[in-house]
């Protein structure tokens, strides 16, 4: 049974919103001193919380931010007088569900209220599964208060239980992997394995033999057979991450195996049956590499039977409070941390850029976790400004996409020395560190390397 407060002043308001939202399978408190209200709701976070904004005492603002920074995913309905929606807007802007003009129908209450509470629902189970995936090392960045990302989240849970080809468009960081893994952990394969296959991080010559495999003697060094990855996959899943490097002879072979369902290992004469389902993602834009020549359009279509986008970071401000919240509770557990953040240091993540999304969010919130004092932390413990004038100024003069790529490749290269001087120049310790492969570690430090000579050669 769903668990809703109401914090007002005034004591007919709680009893009318109890009256009216008898049909509702949900326990209703009413607080009328909001400190009250606030200390119970900080103890026991509820499903949602109607919450006046002018009180005695303590006002709904305050009651929310103290609220709000110790639970950033329940949702929070203003209920305000015609003097006060200017302030409940603003509160809206800053996290707040939604808010109520007194005096308000009782049909615009239960509208409001059933919204809320899908969403509290939708969290908790995003939530559980967080958890599950947590204790096998991964982190799902799922949570979400945004309409477009909820949208998603939901399209991946009913494509879920099918065999449905998806394929899941992004920027770098938002988290495509882990929405592939969410979609295998909802379906009925999910006991079987999930098989990542890095598409950029192998050579052009060995990853037709990684994918499909290869018998002995198909080629010099091929002492014996051995399954591709694609078998690997065998009753499970296989999540071909950034597809959109594979050469365009590669996409004729998959193209088949996608049709068919059946491929033959390298230098091999028998077909091999494969039950497994298909993933995949790429932070690139297809259509424009079909137009160009560069993808396959029937392959495409193929695989993008269903298709998910992943907002970036930064048009989900919403999204950012929580995921802080999650990364930092997990970081805590993991190096034994108790961090207790303050509005204001959630206040400085909203004016961060974030062009890493999830992915450079987590890492900081590890960074923190990792190298921090117990106790509260202020904006100033981020010790990353936002992105500075003087840099932004210079990337304005470039296109939006190139501007993105230049900061972008500096945040990784600046995480890649880090994490490298903190294991003492061990290149393959740090790449474990960062739970990467040795390659796309390396990658991330050349790339930075590349970035800096053409701003040299620019300059």
């Amino acid at each position: 049974m769903s668990r809703i407060f109401v914090i007002d002043d005034e004591p007919a308001m709680g009893e009318n919103i109890q009256r009216m939202l008898r049909q509702l399978e949900a326990e209703i408190t009413t607080f009328q001193n909001p400190v009250a209200g606030l200390e119970r709701a900080l103890a026991e976070a509820p499903d949602l919380v109607f919450l006046d904004m002018r009180m005695p005492g303590m006002g709904g603002e305050e009651v929310f931010s103290r609220l709000h920074a110790a639970h950033p995913e329940v949702p929070v309905v203003f209920l305000t007088a015609f003097g006060s929606v200017e302030g409940a807007v603003l509160a809206m802007r800053n996290g707040a569900f939604d808010y109520l003009q007194k005096p308000f129908k009782r049909d615009d209450l239960l509208l409001v209220a059933r919204r809320a509470l899908k969403v509290s629902s939708l969290e908790s189970e995003v939530k559980t599964l967080s958890s599950r995936l947590e204790a096998i090392g991964e982190s799902t960045g799922l949570s979400s208060r945004s309409p477009a990302m909820q949208a998603q989240i939901e399209m991946c849970r009913r494509a879920a239980p099918t065999d449905a080809t998806v394929m899941i468009l992004g920027e770098s960081g938002s988290g495509k992997e882990v929405m592939s893994r969410f979609i295998h952990a909802n379906g009925r394969r999910r006991n079987g394995p999930f098989v990542a296959v890095e598409c950029s991080a192998m050579p052009g010559s060995l990853i037709e033999s990684e994918l499909f495999g290869y018998e002995r003697g198909a080629f010099t060094g091929a002492d014996r057979s051995k399954k591709g990855l694609i078998e690997a996959a065998q009753g499970g899943t296989l999540f071909l991450d950034e597809i959109g490097d594979l050469g365009v002879e590669l996409q004729t072979r998959l193209f088949r195996f996608v049709e068919e369902r059946e491929l033959r290992r390298l230098g091999g004469l028998e077909p091999v049956r494969i039950d497994c389902r298909i993933l995949c993602a790429t932070n690139q834009d297809l259509a424009a590499k079909i137009k160009a020549g560069s993808f396959r359009g029937e392959l495409f279509y193929r695989l993008s039977v269903v298709t998910v986008r992943l907002p970036p970071l930064r048009e989900r401000p919403e999204d950012i409070p929580v995921l802080a919240k999650t990364f930092l509770e997990m970081f805590c557990a993991r190096y034994g941390r108790d961090l207790q953040p303050t509005p204001a240091f959630y206040d400085a993540l909203l004016r961060h850029a974030w062009p890493g999304n999830v992915r450079q969010l987590k890492n900081v919130m590890e960074r923190i976790s990792a190298l921090h004092p117990d106790g509260r932390l202020e904006p100033a413990d981020l010790d990353e400004e936002p992105l500075g004038a003087d840099t932004a100024g210079a990337l304005a003069q470039l296109p939006w996409k190139e501007a993105r790529e230049r900061y972008l490749a500096s945040f990784e290269g600046a995480y890649a020395r880090a994490v490298l001087a903190r294991c003492d120049g061990n290149l393959s310790a740090a790449a474990r560190e960062a739970g990467i492969d040795r390659k796309t570690f390396y990658q991330l430090l050349k790339r930075e390397r590349d970035a800096e000579d053409v701003a040299e050669t620019e300059g």
